[in-house]
């Protein structure tokens, strides 16, 4: 279990068990956003998934990072990178706090990115979705038909179909004098 707070300007990160808390400093404005930017093109697949390791280091910093690799297991490294990561985008606490409460690990960095994707306007829900949000939709979606049989005998192979029976006449017959 994590427990993050703002230590002036710093972000204190408490991981149970280990003694001392990891020291996050923020960065400047622009290199959180080319953070985020980048972030989002490694998610949607522009760049590739390798890159996240160097994002996860300038988020957090060179000193914390190799800390991290060097006393953590892989799921506590993440429980200390991750909401470091949030923190320094756009979402700030909210990120990190997201992260927590949506469970840590996995189902908390969905949360964080779910969080992110409404601050930054790009879920598909909106009425016009940002080109790189429906890039990573159509990229992961499976395409489907775009013309579905409507009836019974447009779903039977052609060579079992008939064609189609003229209808009976309901009138009566005309009786001749």
């Amino acid at each position: 279990m994590i427990n993050a707070r703002i230590v002036g300007r710093n972000l204190h990160i408490h991981l149970d068990g280990i003694e001392e808390d990891f020291i996050i400093t923020p960065l400047g404005g622009r290199d959180g956003q080319a953070l985020t930017d980048e972030f989002l093109r490694i998610s949607i697949g522009d760049l590739p998934a390798a890159g996240m390791d160097p994002l996860l280091q300038r988020a957090v910093g060179a000193e914390v990072y190799e800390r991290v690799q060097s006393e953590l297991s892989l799921n506590e490294s993440q429980d200390i990178l991750l909401p470091a990561f949030y923190w320094q985008t756009v979402l700030g606490m909210h990120g990190v706090n997201a992260y927590i409460t949506g469970g840590e690990g996995l189902t908390g960095a969905k949360k964080a990115l779910e969080l992110l994707a409404l601050t930054l306007g790009i879920l598909p829900t909106q009425t016009a979705p940002s080109g790189v949000l429906e890039t990573l939709i159509l990229s992961q979606a499976p395409t489907l038909p775009t013309a579905r049989p409507t009836t019974t005998r447009d779903r039977l192979p052609a060579n079992k179909r008939q064609a189609p029976k003229k209808p009976k006449s309901t009138k009566p017959p005309v009786s001749q004098p």
